[in-house]
């Protein structure tokens, strides 16, 4: 383990170097590395219990010519307790994993063929070019980040999971294609039989994904699909596509305000959640961004065969940036999980430089 750690930051360094001696012999500022750091931290409660977790995201961008960049991202996870505080499927935080010091979230080489086309190869998380508009950002609830339409059916690439793949962006004007293929199981590991750098579509599946984006003013219209292809849920003999798609919109109504409309719906009847829906709005005052956003979901099967249950949540948050680089933000979840009403509170403190 410790010699793979070692070869990964050798490598690093040889890019690191070779980028500045290039740019030595260009007066490109595009050329130029980027280096970021996000320290998170929060508090979650149950009016009960505490619960203390913590966050850390490294992520570079190595220019090694006009048209090639290798980027870099990875995660520490550390908490005192690994288990939710309130019985929810959807994850009212979306930083909730297991603790780990190290794993890869982005490692590999994006070809910039002009100014319109751009094609990524290597390990990669979906939620780094899905579903992370401004508007759904701003919240903590997990779906926000990646439907349950997919995280529930698929070990698809999302927090804290990642996957080897290519991912294609067409970009034109108001328009944004983008289209990605990933191994079907995700994985943190840097070693072992499922490690992050696995890619077997014998064994694994393969995962297909694709959204179109368009953008009118400060408005913008999503709509995607994904198939699936592999044994996950179900063991069966051939295996056969799982379809599923998904769309939202982000509505300007006045400066500063914006309603946020999302649905998404998985179609094999052996699958464990068939629907997500959701409306929210996001409000804008100086520093502060205020949000409010409600969402039902259903599965069934997941804890006991034929077993159907439903949820409804509900999320109020307020992110206020102190200054660049400091931001809290106060989140309260309301929760209705199997018929049963709970809340549960978060406090989350962001550095980023």
């Amino acid at each position: 383990m410790h010699k793979f750690l070692f070869k990964i930051f050798l490598l690093l360094t040889v890019f690191f170097v070779n980028s500045n001696m290039m740019m030595a012999q260009s007066d490109s500022v595009s050329l130029r590395p980027t280096f970021s750091v996000d320290m998170t931290s929060e508090l979650q409660t149950d009016l009960d219990r505490w619960k203390w977790a913590n966050l850390l995201e490294l992520h570079a961008d190595v220019p090694l010519s006009r048209k090639f960049t290798f980027n870099f991202g990875s995660i520490s996870y550390y908490t005192n307790l690994e288990e939710l505080l309130v019985d929810n499927l959807q994850f009212y935080s979306n930083m909730d994993a297991y603790n780990k010091a190290f794993a890869l979230t982005v490692a590999g080489f994006t070809w910039q063929m002009n100014d319109r086309h751009s094609l990524f190869a290597g390990i990669r998380r979906m939620d780094e070019d899905y579903f992370c508009s401004d508007a759904l950002s701003l919240f903590t609830n997990s779906s926000c980040g990646g439907f349950p339409t997919l995280y529930y059916n698929y070990p698809v690439a999302t927090y804290p999971m990642a996957s080897l793949g290519l991912h294609y962006v067409y970009d034109y004007k108001n328009i944004t294609l983008q289209a990605s293929l990933y191994n079907g199981i995700s994985a943190w590991d840097l070693s072992g039989r499922e490690n992050v750098f696995r890619f077997c579509p014998k064994t694994d599946g393969l995962f297909l994904a694709s959204q179109l984006e368009y953008r009118h003013g400060d408005s913008h219209y999503y709509l995607g699909g994904s198939l699936y292809e592999g044994d996950f849920n179900v063991e069966e003999e051939p295996r056969k596509l799982r379809p599923s798609m998904w769309t939202y919109a982000e509505q300007a109504l006045i400066p500063n305000l914006t309603l946020i409309g999302a649905y998404s719906h998985a179609f094999c009847e052996d699958d464990l959640c068939f629907d997500f829906v959701g409306v929210g709005a996001k409000y804008t005052l100086g520093l502060a961004e205020f949000g409010v956003f409600s969402d039902y979901m259903r599965t069934e099967g997941i804890f006991e065969e034929e077993e159907t249950i439903e949820e409804w949540a509900t999320e109020i948050t307020c992110k206020i940036s102190l200054t660049e680089f400091l931001s809290v933000q106060p989140v309260m979840h309301i929760i209705k999980y199997d018929g049963e009403t709970n809340c549960a509170g978060v406090f989350r403190l962001n550095v980023s430089f």
